[in-house]
């Protein structure tokens, strides 16, 4: 259902620039799959479910797949075009999907509403460097709360430029990376994972 309403409105408004059935399902879906390797171990039966930001989700990469594959998460979606907004809104109604909320926001703006709260594991796919992320996530992060971020081949000049200027505050974060391999294809990915230790 995910597949047919993607290319769907696809046709109309762009969602995605995939129009093979195949790079559809491993480029979009198992890749964001893939994510899940890096979430912390989850209690199905929590009555107090992680909270998930999932930052530019476009189309709903990982964010929703990760939804559909971990039901109990409760989900927050941040994406700044109108058009996919759109998509994803009538996506969540779609597949029924609960605790999914769908925001018109970039990230930056975001973090400075009132009321958010911090989240337990915040998503995004290369849409910003490292360093970068950890800064612009801090009012919503606390002690606990981890990053994951899907990154290219040049991820470790990201990671000296996290150690170079976090400087002494790199006592507060527990870094760890990550390479798999994108199931049917020889491709590899990159994942930096980020867990906030402590606040300075």
């Amino acid at each position: 259902l995910y597949h047919r309403e993607l290319k769907t409105w696809s046709k109309a408004y762009n969602i995605t620039g995939l129009k093979n059935d195949r790079d559809i399902a491993i480029r979009l879906f198992l890749d964001s799959l893939l994510y899940l390797k890096l979430f912390p171990e989850l209690d199905q039966s929590d009555r107090n479910p992680p909270k998930v930001l999932d930052v530019g989700s476009g189309g709903g990469f990982p964010g929703v797949v990760i939804k559909i594959a971990r039901p109990v998460l409760n989900l927050t979606l941040i994406e700044p075009s109108w058009k996919r907004v759109a998509f994803l809104r009538h996506l969540s109604k779609k597949l029924q999907l609960p605790d999914i909320t769908v925001i018109q926001s970039r990230l930056e703006e975001y973090v400075n509403r009132a009321g958010i709260g911090v989240y337990d594991i915040i998503t995004t796919r290369a849409l910003f460097r490292t360093y970068d992320f950890i800064k612009k996530t801090e009012k919503i992060t606390s002690p606990g709360s981890v990053l994951i971020l899907s990154k290219g081949p040049g991820y470790r000049d990201e990671l000296k430029e996290v150690y170079s200027r976090l400087g002494d505050r790199i006592k507060d974060f527990d870094i760890e990376t990550l390479v798999l391999k994108l199931p049917l294809t020889d491709i590899e990915r990159y994942f930096i994972k980020v867990t906030v230790t402590g606040q300075s």
